[in-house]
């Protein structure tokens, strides 16, 4: 197939789960941006180059009101999709196995159309054959996100995947073998410190992130024949020649520019009204590396907080965390923003009796005398620095954990819980009330596991027979622990920090229930 010509296809790619994806997350990144979002009811859902379409399946246990359609050229791909569809009961999941230039007849148009791991990997001729796509099957007032990798973030960092595909080309065996040796040999030279990575720090410190990743995800991202960076304006630019508008980005912390930069270069956004070119400051100023950008055909412009709440006023906001409190710090990568204040006091103290819609908590008596705008202003920087979440359902306060039984409630989740114990990677579940998928490690993935199918008798010793079956050991400040009593007491504290802490939230999210 053409799509597949210079693209890995002997070694599979890593499963993995994105909320950027999500389309609670695109929608609310729309209306935060001041647009119409599409409706979320009786949606169609698109992903380009969707893997083992762990994302696309994933989202649609989590919504059956949507359609939910993966693509993918790899049929090893599309058939692990195919399991997970059938396993776990997915009657709004289809897979296709077919390159972005013969697609289905009958695949229709979409509200939602996403590619995440794609652009930046395929040659032009596939890139022009994906817009081609959005422009046959996006649907009005419809969203697109595309990830690339980004300028001028990769700038210093180009040389390592030449380094790495070059050295990939001289070695035998599969991708897999080939990315090994290659990374093997990046980091022999650069502790022998070969002169590129003396001159560029950053670049020798990014080795170190590259030796601990999966070698058939390095396999995939660096060894591939057309892998390309781009500076934000291109990519607009070849999105406005098929119809589409640029809408915002993700993570949402970057829609606020005051969040991304330094506060010595905020006066460039203050005197600049054009987004692009915003957009293009916002890229320098924090050497931005990779993007999430969202696009639009024909949304509907939101201009006041009383058009936001007559006609977005859909999602649920809440609180991140059960135990959050003011003040509170995130660090966002180049800026750290601390919350505090009255007016987040009062939310705090609103939205620990659980989520709710926008215009609930605008017009909430703790709330009287504050203006609407302000309220929406302070609960989106509330979201963007992960003080509050955005849900697609009002999700309850949290309670007490029940003494009886568990169960997992959604047949899919279950499928995942069973396949992917102890397998090295986070393990996402989907979540109704939320819209998408909520990701727990994989040992905590075990726990919830067995103590959903074995009770809690027992729990620490069943735990500590398929750690020993997956030759997994346990480290205690990087040793590993050999002791079997020491062994038991760790297990027993992971354990307990699974029962007061994940267990509430996955009950909350409606992910477990009382037996």
């Amino acid at each position: 197939m053409q799509a597949a010509a210079g693209y890995i296809t002997d070694v599979s790619y890593v499963p993995g789960f994105y909320p950027n994806m999500a389309p609670v997350l695109l929608r609310y990144v729309a209306t935060l941006n001041r647009l119409t979002p599409p409706p979320a009811d009786r949606f169609r859902y698109l992903e380009l180059g969707c893997g083992l379409g762990r994302v696309f399946t994933t989202l649609a246990a989590a919504d059956p009101r949507g359609e939910f359609v993966g693509v993918d050229v790899n049929p090893r791909h599309t058939d692990v999709a195919d399991r997970d569809i059938a396993a776990g009961g997915l009657t709004n999941a289809r897979a296709v196995t077919a390159d972005f230039a013969s697609l289905p007849d009958d695949l229709g148009t979409f509200s939602f159309i996403v590619l995440h791991g794609v652009y930046s990997w395929v040659a032009e001729e596939v890139r022009a054959q994906i817009r081609a796509v959005i422009q046959r099957h996006l649907a009005p007032g419809g969203l697109v996100l595309v990830s690339y990798n980004a300028m001028p973030g990769w700038a210093h960092l180009q040389p390592i995947r030449g380094i790495l595909r070059q050295y990939a080309a001289l070695r035998q065996g599969d991708s897999v073998q080939r990315i090994r040796d290659a990374v093997a040999y990046l980091l022999y030279i650069r502790d022998k410190q070969a002169r590129y990575f003396t001159d560029n720090p950053r670049a020798a410190a990014y080795v170190d992130a590259i030796k601990s990743l999966d070698a058939r995800y390095l396999a995939h991202e660096y060894l591939n024949d057309h892998w390309t960076s781009f500076y934000f304006a291109d990519v607009a630019t070849t999105m406005g020649r098929v119809g589409l508008d640029y809408v915002g980005s993700l993570p949402v912390h970057t829609n606020f520019w005051d969040l991304c930069v330094l506060p010595e270069f905020q006066e460039l956004f203050r005197t600049t009204s054009n987004r692009l070119v915003s957009e293009a400051h916002k890229d320098f100023c924090a050497n931005t590396a990779f993007r999430w950008d969202l696009y639009g055909r024909g949304l509907a412009t939101l201009p006041t907080i009383e058009d936001r709440l007559a006609r977005a006023d859909d999602l649920c906001f809440g609180l991140g965390r059960p135990d959050v409190k003011l003040p509170h710090t995130a660090n966002l990568g180049i800026v750290t923003s601390t919350t505090t204040g009255p007016l987040y006091e009062a939310l705090l103290g609103l939205l620990r009796g659980g989520s709710r819609p926008l215009s609930a908590i605008v017009s909430d008596g703790a709330l009287a005398g504050v203006a609407p705008g302000a309220i929406a202003q302070a609960v989106d920087a509330g979201v963007a620095t992960g003080l509050f979440e955005v849900t697609s359902h009002p999700l309850p306060p949290s309670a007490p954990v029940p003494d009886g039984p568990l169960r997992v409630v959604l047949p899919f989740n279950r499928e995942i819980l069973s396949a992917d114990i102890l397998c090295g990677r986070p393990v996402a579940l989907a979540s109704t009330l939320t819209g998408t998928g909520t990701s727990i490690g994989d040992l905590d993935a075990a726990f919830i596991h067995e103590l959903t199918s074995g009770g809690r008798p027992g729990l620490v010793e069943r735990i500590d027979r398929r750690l020993a079956a997956a030759g997994r050991g346990i480290e205690r400040d990087r040793q590993p622990v050999t002791v079997a009593a020491e062994r038991t007491e760790l297990l027993s504290q992971a354990a307990d920090a699974v029962e007061a802490t994940l267990v509430p939230q996955l009950l909350r999210q409606g992910i477990l229930a009382a037996d």
